[in-house]
């Protein structure tokens, strides 16, 4: 075969690969992906509640009235590895363990994001959060009953008297109801593995009521929420 004949057929399959590619192109055109842009939202903690599949994210003022700030997903490979254990951990429970004369109540979850400036950054790519860009010493997730955490979020963004771990000698560990949950924020703690919760945790409301919590403390890699007050507080207070 000439060198003639040879690059003639090169050329011409250099077109076709071309023409192939055009047609790629313009029949599945490549799509940019969103710039990411950050909600800055002046709170002491914004909240990730689930929705239909998705995360609600809202926050409280300073004089109680919420703030919803819209519906987005979340992109957390850390945060649905927490939503698998909560999930098993409830699975595991239902319809077998009684506690305080009580069956084993469900529990819910959140996301709390905070920031010791006092004005939250959320990184968004679209309709998208990114909690693994933010620090996280400054978001981590908070189990407690499901009734109880709308109270809870209240309580964080407009004042509460004091958050701190359960004393080992409480009698609140044996009351139906706080007492109940409270214990199985412990069993989840004993429980859970990467990541890991430390339960036994409680809120006193101003009005004297008390939420008891766990949360996501750690991972292999990271400590989580580790940095957010009412996190830090808990770990130095004891109720009892």
């Amino acid at each position: 075969m000439s060198r003639a004949v040879i690059i003639g057929v090169v050329v011409a399959v250099v077109i076709i690969v071309v023409a192939v590619v055009a047609t790629l192109l313009l029949t599945h055109p490549l799509t940019p992906r969103p710039s990411i842009t950050y909600i800055s939202i002046n709170a002491p903690y914004v909240f990730l509640v689930p929705s239909n599949g998705l995360f609600e994210l809202f926050y409280y003022d300073s004089s109680g009235n919420l703030h919803v700030v819209g519906t987005y997903n979340a992109s957390s490979s850390t945060l649905y590895q927490a939503i698998n254990v909560i999930n098993s951990f409830n699975q595991q429970n239902m319809g077998g363990t009684t506690i305080n004369g009580q069956q084993f109540i469900p529990l819910g979850y959140m996301v709390v994001i905070g920031n010791s400036t006092g004005t939250v950054q959320i990184p968004v790519q679209g309709n998208v959060i990114l909690l693994d860009k933010i620090n996280p010493g400054y978001w981590t997730v908070v189990v407690s009953d499901s009734n109880d955490l709308n109270k809870l979020t209240y309580a964080l963004d407009v004042g509460y008297k004091e958050a701190a771990h359960l004393s080992g000698y409480s009698n609140v560990w044996y009351q139906p109801g706080v007492g109940t949950i409270a214990q199985e924020t412990m069993n989840l703690q004993q429980y859970s593995s990467n990541p890991w919760f430390f339960g036994g945790k409680i809120l006193i409301m101003n009005n004297g009521t008390l939420i008891p919590w766990a949360y996501m403390g750690s991972t292999n890699q990271h400590g989580y929420g580790i940095n957010l007050i009412f996190v830090a507080q808990a770990q130095m207070n004891t109720y009892s």
